[in-house]
């Protein structure tokens, strides 16, 4: 197992000790590591302190909608208008 700091994948980047509120939970990042190839997501929510634990891939997929948002909002705080933010 290598624990590491981010992952990104789509354009989507999720980080250790991120906090994101979606609009069915808070969710707190705790870990992210690789384990037989295969990145993984250990996280819990307000509601429900357990760990939980997911592919990176079926986390991102689950809150690309979210993610998206943020993204935006990057983009809009700083008025980038390079190509790769457009």
């Amino acid at each position: 197992m290598k624990l590491i700091e981010t992952y990104e994948m789509d354009g989507n980047v999720i980080g250790v000790n991120s906090l994101l509120t979606t609009n069915n939970a808070v969710i707190d990042i705790k870990q992210i590591f690789i384990l037989n190839g295969v990145v993984y997501v250990s996280f819990d929510t307000q509601e429900e302190r357990i760990l939980i634990t997911e592919t990176a891939e079926t986390f991102i997929k689950k809150n690309k909608e979210y993610l998206a948002t943020l993204t935006k909002k990057v983009v809009t705080v700083h008025h980038c208008k390079c190509p790769s933010c457009q």
